[in-house]
């Protein structure tokens, strides 16, 4: 799949953060904990998604579902039916926190959320070579 950036470089970019101290007086820490989160979310999508064509029978991911189920949904599926439960039940963990982070704008972001964001992304993509 052909990507107008590298997919791994969002997740050079989110490590880049989680390691460079900002300060709260110049900065929104809840923006950077957050940026962390989806950039390495999006990357790990991007990862699994050419993983499971590589390795799958379909094209489209969405073509391992039955029903109509968005992208980060059929990741999971697909996952499971390519005979990678664990790193599906992983994946769900993922999409929860990244919603979290995205969506739910009142709850704190930590900066350990934005740490199991990458270890998140890298158990799933290391599993996924």
């Amino acid at each position: 799949m052909v990507h107008a950036f590298v997919p791994h470089h969002l997740i050079d970019l989110a490590e880049y953060l989680k390691v460079k101290e900002f300060s709260d007086k110049n900065y929104d820490l809840q923006c950077i904990n957050r940026t962390i989160i989806n950039r390495a979310y999006l990357s790990t999508y991007l990862h699994a998604e050419e993983w499971i064509i590589h390795n799958g029978t379909h094209y489209d991911i969405r073509d391992y579902s039955e029903r109509d189920v968005g992208y980060h949904t059929a990741i999971c599926i697909a996952l499971n039916k390519l005979n990678k439960p664990h790193i599906s039940e992983i994946y769900e963990d993922f999409i929860q926190l990244r919603v979290d982070a995205d969506y739910d704008i009142v709850t704190i972001i930590t900066r350990e959320d934005a740490q199991k964001a990458l270890d998140l992304a890298s158990q799933i993509q290391n599993a996924l070579q």
